[in-house]
């Protein structure tokens, strides 16, 4: 055993570096955060420090939704023309023309019962008389990081959609009039969301100061040519969606009470 006459120090404990090379006086007196590691490493084993860790790149994986195996929270493309032919909304066809919430999102959910009151005279309980039920807008509201530059362009391609889908056919454009196409919900299986068509009533996200951001490639259609742009995407934003079900007369017509209980027609969209 040799000891360092000024630290105390065995030299031959530490680091395989000190093994293999001693540490003089003189090291210690002109290099103050040198004798500090020596000291802090004074209880360490030979070969006692961390192995380097490994990284890999998360990635969209295509969506295997058709296959019951895909859970994550959804919303789909509307199949129409001038969302499914768009440049800037190509990204989304990895996820099976949806915008897929990378992370597992807040969602919040109301069911409600709507009640009268009878009140007769000279009672002292009022009569609850029902009215209607209702599906209060469904919130969701999740973190979406960017890693890459095609985790970029999937940002940009999510957040164009959601602008585009809260809009009305308006001024020089096809189908005049027509309010915003209705869109499905799907999440965590048959039973939770499948195939709820709802229409997106609000949407909201955030570009914050503390985050980095990466500057992303974008094609977009100019005078019938693909001319490349540049954007710059946070690395890290929430994006809140808010979804109210809405269904046609027909499809409010023809629920059964009956065959809700039994789960028999949960894949047509009723909650």
């Amino acid at each position: 055993m040799s000891i360092d006459p000024i630290t105390g120090i065995d030299n031959n404990i530490g680091s395989e570096n000190n093994i293999t090379k001693k540490q003089s006086v003189s090291d210690f007196l002109t290099n103050v955060n040198l004798l500090m590691s020596a000291l802090r490493s004074k209880n360490i084993s030979p070969g006692a420090e961390p192995a380097s860790a490994n990284y890999a790149t998360a990635t969209f994986n295509p969506s295997n939704a058709s296959q019951g195996e895909d859970w994550r929270v959804r919303i789909s493309v509307p199949d129409l023309a001038t969302f499914r032919t768009s440049p800037l909304l190509e990204p989304l066809a990895v996820t099976g023309n949806s915008v897929v919430f990378p992370l597992v999102p807040n969602i919040t959910f109301s069911h409600t019962a709507n009640y009268g009151s009878l009140h007769p005279t000279h009672s002292n309980y009022l009569f609850p008389t029902y009215e209607n039920s209702s599906i209060e807008p469904i919130t969701i509201a999740g973190e979406f990081p960017v890693q890459t530059v095609e985790d970029g362009k999937y940002w940009v391609a999510a957040i164009h959609f959601f602008k585009s889908i809260t809009k009305m056919a308006f001024g020089e454009t096809s189908n005049k009039g027509a309010p915003p196409p209705v869109v499905k919900l799907n999440g965590y299986g048959s039973y939770v969301l499948n195939n709820v068509p709802v229409v997106v009533t609000n949407f909201t996200y955030n570009l914050e100061n503390g985050v980095d951001y990466i500057r992303v490639p974008i094609n977009v259609g100019q005078s019938n040519q693909i001319v490349e742009q540049y954007t710059w995407v946070p690395t890290s934003s929430m994006l809140s969606v808010t979804c109210t079900p809405t269904y046609s007369r027909t499809k409010a017509s023809s629920f059964s009470l009956d065959k809700f209980i039994n789960g028999d027609i949960t894949s047509e969209g009723y909650l």
